[in-house]
């Protein structure tokens, strides 16, 4: 439809110079093949239809009103290919970030530690916006201009090949052209590109902590420093705009200047009877066609260069290879038992400083354990190894004796339930949420769970109950109810282990005594691992491991532990004189 719409519009000038010279002026001693081609075509289709007329009138009425026919077919093919051309750049658009987004899920948690949310949104919306330029317009249009600019150079010599050969002359220049600006504009594209995505992190990064920087009265810092990027960013962008003006003015130039000098040359050939003015005529309507085209070209590198520059981006990040992957024979894990073993487990985050060494132990079927220890000791590493989130870098960690690099993450991660200390919650609806742990669950599944976490009574004083919108991060909920839908989701999904990153300090004592109930129903039949903050919440624990620069220095029963007068008791002691220390303040306040 591209060649159709390009190519039906190159037979005007022909046709033009049939008017010219056979039908207004007199008839060539010696017409060309095209020329009398188009009279015997007029004369026989006259012929049939004599309510068109006799003699030149006749074949001017069907020379015209085939042409108007053409155009309707052309009128046709320009729709076909702009649905056409739309369709496949919009399906390809599709395919890139679907399988973008495929990828970004498949990515290690290393790769979000060291990449800003906001900097993978910008390149999954901006650079494949720019992506879609090159689809739905270099892709598609290059091969359509080369087919016409054939067509066109073709008819060309077969017009005038002196008058031909000068009018390509200027073609080594717009050569040229591209050559030279594509990796400037390319260059200069990369670096937007670049700085629009450090802006986007930041900005998502502030947008979200908003409340901190109005609590530390910022705003005019916040302001200058976003006034700095945004000035910078513009200047990038009318440095790529300068680019493509100087781009333009020089096409442009070339354009205009050229057919002025093959009228020039063909003037002289008009004087000296060496053109019909016909063919005069006829070449210079082709001259547009001709350079057109090569104006889209070189128009054509700024829409590569800067694509190409995003497409690179994008492609970057679709070589980065997660750090964890799943084997290609990887098996499914059976319904666990629950058993959790660590055989002469270290890890490190960068194969370089390490964080654990050599944990040997493990958890039974049901069992309660509790990890203890200063921040920094280990405690979220090494349940992070257990869901493999992250790989051992030597050892290995087992589920029921399968090793855990040896499973489908769906089986392996699908019976493992994980309450974080910090609840991540969608900006959806509390039940779309709540799903989230089972999303074939039924309307008496979600409120037997709700029941369970001691969370239905604050979801029946909402507005729409488990209907209600809970904003980004679930922002319109308090912490302890933000908690127990956490723990609500858990029980959804019914796993047989579950890691619990205790989250109760910061909560007033209702909500904390309300989620600590829920926490031990959860727990029931459960292999429960739980990384305490508080001593005081894992009393009731089967087991302690005491965490201590990556290592286990203590394991015991909280009495037991206390006895030792270890690092356990000097743990317990600081909690309490911290605890006593406040209290005093308090009172003497």
């Amino acid at each position: 439809m591209g060649i159709l719409k390009f190519c039906l519009p190159l037979l005007f000038p022909l046709v033009l110079k049939f008017i010219t010279d056979d039908l207004l002026g007199q008839p060539q001693s010696s017409p060309d093949s095209i020329s009398r081609a188009m009279k015997a075509y007029a004369q026989w289709v006259s012929s049939h239809l004599p309510f068109l007329g006799s003699g030149k009138n006749a074949m001017l009425n069907v020379i015209a009103l085939t042409m108007l026919i053409i155009y309707f077919g052309l009128a046709v093919a320009t729709y076909y290919r702009s649905t056409l051309a739309g369709r496949v750049g919009q399906r390809m658009i599709f395919d890139m970030r679907h399988h973008m987004f495929l990828h970004l899920q498949r990515m290690s948690h290393s790769f979000y530690s060291n990449h800003q949310s906001g900097a993978i949104v910008s390149r999954f919306m901006s650079d494949i916006a720019l992506a879609q330029n090159f689809v739905g317009s270099a892709l598609t249009n290059v091969w359509m201009d080369g087919a016409s600019l054939i067509f066109v150079i073709w008819i060309l010599f077969y017009l005038e090949p002196r008058l031909a050969w000068a009018s390509l002359a200027v073609m080594p220049f717009y050569v040229f052209i591209i050559h030279y600006m594509s990796p400037r504009i390319k260059k200069s594209s990369r670096r937007s590109q670049e700085k629009l995505e450090e802006m986007s992190g930041d900005l998502q990064e502030k947008i979200g902590g908003m409340t901190v920087v109005k609590a530390f009265v910022q705003e005019r810092r916040e302001a200058r420093k976003f006034f700095k990027t945004s000035h910078q960013l513009t200047t990038m962008f009318m440095k790529n705009i300068r680019l493509g003006a100087f781009n333009q003015m020089y096409t442009g130039f070339l354009t205009t200047a050229a057919p002025l000098i093959v009228v020039w040359i063909a003037s002289y050939f008009v004087l000296n009877k060496q053109m019909t003015v016909g063919t005069m005529i006829a070449f210079y309507g082709y001259l547009g066609s001709l350079y057109l085209p090569l104006q889209r070209f070189s128009e054509l590198g700024l829409v590569v260069s800067n694509s190409m520059a995003a497409i690179e981006r994008i492609f970057e990040l679709m070589d980065v290879m997660p750090e964890v992957q799943e084997k290609s024979n990887a098996i499914v894990l059976p319904p666990s038992h629950g058993q959790v073993k660590f055989q002469k487990v270290s890890f490190s985050y960068d194969n370089k400083l390490a964080t654990l060494f050599d944990l040997d132990f493990e958890i039974k079927q049901g069992e309660v354990v509790a990890l203890v220890g200063q921040s920094g000791s280990g405690k979220s590493s090494l349940v992070s190894l257990i869901p493999r989130f992250f790989d051992v870098t030597s050892g290995a960690v087992f589920i029921d004796d399968y090793d855990v690099r040896d499973l489908t993450f769906k089986s392996l991660r699908g019976q493992i339930g994980i309450v974080l200390q910090e609840t991540i919650l969608f900006s959806a609806t509390l039940k779309e949420n709540l799903l989230y742990g089972n999303p074939r669950g039924s309307d008496q599944d979600l409120l037997n769970a709700a029941k369970m976490a001691n969370a239905l009574e604050f979801i029946e004083r909402l507005p729409n109950g488990f209907d209600t919108q809970i904003g980004e991060r679930g922002v319109k909920l308090s912490g302890g109810q933000r908690q127990r839908v956490a723990i609500a989701r858990a029980f959804l999904k019914n796993p047989r282990i579950l890691i619990l990153d205790e989250a109760t300090s910061a909560l007033d004592s209702e909500s904390e005594h309300l989620i600590q109930d829920a926490l031990w129903r959860l727990m029931q039949g459960r292999t429960t691992i739980i990384i305490a903050h508080r001593l005081s919440t894992i009393t009731h624990a089967d087991r302690i491991f005491v965490m201590h620069e990556g290592r286990i220095v203590e394991t015991g029963r909280h009495a037991e532990l206390l006895a030792t007068g270890g690092q356990y008791t000097r743990l317990a002691r600081k909690q309490f004189r911290d605890t006593i220390t406040i209290s005093k303040g308090l009172v003497a306040g």
